[in-house]
């Protein structure tokens, strides 16, 4: 008890640990009574608080919308008006959720400029009616190209005798026929003569003129002259923004995408002019794309434009159709600024659903469903066949519903007691490691206590080694140094009883020293490659004359040139220990038994004795420190506890095997193999 009240790790653990984990595994226990309750009321908690985060997520995610609306409209009024802007990186940015936006100021349509130039866009135009004579040369182009090339100038030079229309359709064949011969040069004189005359006569349709422009446009690349084919494209261009009534919308957006794509795949075109076009074709695409949905839905947006119904937080929605429409106005815009924008319902649904999905993620136990206005379902965790026990509106202008549903008791019980189950295992689990902590820890107590007796039985042992020889040396040296002696013969035996003291003082300390260097391990070593056989032969010569004087038989069988890497000492004292033991604990007339051999990469010391023997169970103890095979073997003999201790030590230090065979009063033999080196 005094070693544990002194030990502040033991005292730590029942404290810090024992005492919390008992008071735990009461409150952990009162809880799974309660545990259908309180799964019901978290259950509760928890939906209410995924409503609140639900809704907060998705009011940020829309104000997040409605400023980046905010943001684009202060760009709309810099858009490209002239060639010359248009060939430069536009400041705005589209809106995700917004397919198109328009911005009117005061009663003036400010975006997209190019609505205003498809005003005439339905203007209709009547159909050109080939001739008889038309229809019959256009038959002999196929199998009399020659013949029909006459006859159509023919007709070209006596124009004035025929109608605009057929004028029309005879130069339309004409530069079928040149193109068709790569007569590129005469196909462009006639293009001219229909591209300059087409206005002022007023008969050809819109689609014919963006075909003429094709044409023309592809007669320049058939010729390579993409310089020709730049200018043709940006003098059209030109043409266009200048209000020149080109054709319907359509017609026109399909132009100058062709054109542009062609131009930006030209290997030679200039870094300036590839950026410069590029910027031309994106500009283009945007303004068309919002003309387009401007031209379509004009009565829709025009009708939300003028809807002056207050609105105090300056937005209102409109669902026309499958279409839903959003207007700003004050205080989000300033002045008379009002935009009407198209919403792109799948983006805005992909835009709110990713933010729902994110937000739902923290409550999978949580079932709800998210319905549109048509009651289709966009998002949803949970079974049709569950009861709803809320209802919400979400997501502004998308007219959705946040539907939340009740949850099975027999769920919830589910839930329970598999929390129960897991809080149970958790409080049994950390029993079990209580308890087993507790057992180690007394095993631990209890090796130390047995530490702490071996370390006095040692201490003891040695302090009486060293008094025995001692005395005897001070008796002896005494009885010479003050002439006691009466006969002189005596003093030889004197001085041999003093010898004998010393060397046996010398062995005890000896043996400590050995311990602690064997404590610091291989770098206490100087290593060097000895022979075996040479240690062995040294330790045979040093102690048969004690074996000898027991009455003991030693004898040696030492196989020549067995190398190592190791320590001189430390494998003499490893030796030493090893017959110095078998000696010990050998009753005469008994035999001791020394080889050194070799088993192919292996070299072996192995010592065998006719001792005593040492029974199994003790033989898991005999290489600990100061521990000593019990008193009924050992009460006749001395020693420390360190010899077989400084033999496991000195033969991990060499990376050796040493086993033991033994059996009570048969004797033992220990074994230490090592390896050998050239």
């Amino acid at each position: 008890m005094q070693f544990i009240r002194k030990n502040p790790l033991i005292i730590a653990f029942f404290v810090l640990i024992l005492g919390p984990t008992l008071l735990l595994s009461f409150f952990s226990f009162r809880n799974i009574l309660n545990a259908n309750y309180l799964a019901e009321k978290t259950f509760e908690e928890n939906r209410l608080d995924f409503k609140i985060a639900l809704e907060t997520a998705v009011k940020d995610e829309h104000n997040s919308f409605l400023q980046e609306t905010k943001a684009a409209a202060l760009f709309l009024y810099e858009q490209p008006h002239t060639l010359t802007d248009l060939n430069k990186n536009s400041p705005y940015k589209k809106v995700n959720g917004v397919s198109s936006i328009y911005l009117f100021n005061a009663d003036t349509l400010v975006y997209p400029h190019f609505s205003k130039l498809f005003q005439h866009s339905q203007k209709t135009f009547s159909p050109i009616t080939p001739s008889i004579l038309e229809q019959e040369i256009f038959v002999t182009e196929k199998q009399f190209p020659e013949q029909a090339m006459l006859a159509r100038s023919f007709r070209l030079i006596h124009s004035n005798l025929e109608t605009k229309q057929e004028q029309t359709m005879n130069l339309l064949g004409m530069i079928r026929m040149a193109y068709k011969n790569q007569n590129y040069e005469e196909a462009l004189k006639l293009l001219n003569i229909l591209e300059k005359r087409h206005k002022q006569e007023g008969y050809l349709t819109p689609d014919l003129t963006i075909s003429l422009a094709l044409l023309h446009f592809e007669i320049f690349i058939k010729q390579k002259q993409h310089r020709k084919a730049e200018e043709f494209v940006l003098n059209k261009l030109e043409l266009f923004l200048s209000g020149k009534d080109y054709g319907d919308l359509y017609s026109v957006q399909f132009f100058f995408e062709t054109v542009l794509d062609q131009i930006l795949s030209f290997e030679d075109l200039s870094q300036d002019s590839r950026e410069k076009f590029w910027n031309l074709r994106e500009n283009l695409n945007r303004e068309f794309s919002h003309s387009e949905s401007y031209i379509e839905k004009q009565n829709d947006i025009i009708q939300l434009f003028k809807n002056n119904e207050v609105e105090n937080d300056g937005i209102k929605y409109s669902l026309q159709g499958n279409d839903i429409l959003f207007r700003m106005s004050y205080p989000w815009l300033p002045g008379a600024q009002i935009i009407v924008g198209l919403l792109d319902k799948k983006i805005m649904q992909k835009r709110f659903s990713e933010t729902i999905i994110s937000i739902a993620k923290d409550w999978k136990d949580i079932p709800y469903a998210i319905l549109d206005n048509k009651d289709s379902l966009i998002i949803s965790n949970s079974k049709e066949s569950e009861n709803i026990a809320f209802e919400y509106e979400i997501g502004n202008g998308l007219n959705w519903r946040l539907l939340l549903y009740e949850k099975d008791m027999k769920e919830l019980q589910a839930e329970s007691r598999q929390r129960i189950i897991l809080i149970a295992s958790l409080i049994i689990l950390s029993l079990i490691t209580v308890i087993v902590g507790i057992f180690f820890m007394l095993r631990f107590i209890q090796q130390e206590r047995k530490l702490l007796s071996m370390k006095a039985n040692f201490l003891s042992s040695v302090s009486h080694e060293l008094k025995t020889p001692l005395t005897a040396i001070k008796m002896y040296a005494e009885s010479i140094a003050q002439g006691r002696i009466t006969r002189k013969e005596k003093v030889p035996e004197y001085a041999k009883y003093i010898e004998k003291g010393a060397t046996r003082l010398e062995n005890q300390i000896g043996a400590i020293l050995d311990y602690t260097r064997m404590e610091n391990g291989r770098s206490a070593f100087q290593w060097v490659r000895l022979n075996l056989a040479t240690a062995a032969e040294r330790v045979y010569e040093t102690l048969k004359p004690l074996a000898e004087e027991k009455g003991l038989t030693i004898e040696k069988s030492i196989e020549p040139d067995n190398f190592i890497s190791g320590d001189n000492t430390a494998i003499n004292s490893m030796f030493q220990s090893l017959v110095e033991n078998a000696i010990k604990y050998t009753n005469a007339p008994g035999n001791i038994f020394i080889r050194v051999y070799s088993e192919k990469e292996k070299a072996i010391f192995e010592v065998e004795d006719s001792g005593i023997g040492i029974p199994l169970k003790e033989q898991k103890n005999i290489f600990n420190d100061f521990y000593r095979v019990g008193d009924e073997m050992t009460r006749n003999t001395k020693g420390s506890g360190l010899g077989l201790a400084i033999v496991k030590r000195a033969a991990d230090a060499h990376h050796a095997i040493i086993k033991l065979t033994s059996k009570p009063q048969k004797g033992s033999t220990f074994t230490v193999q090592f390896k050998k080196v050239e």
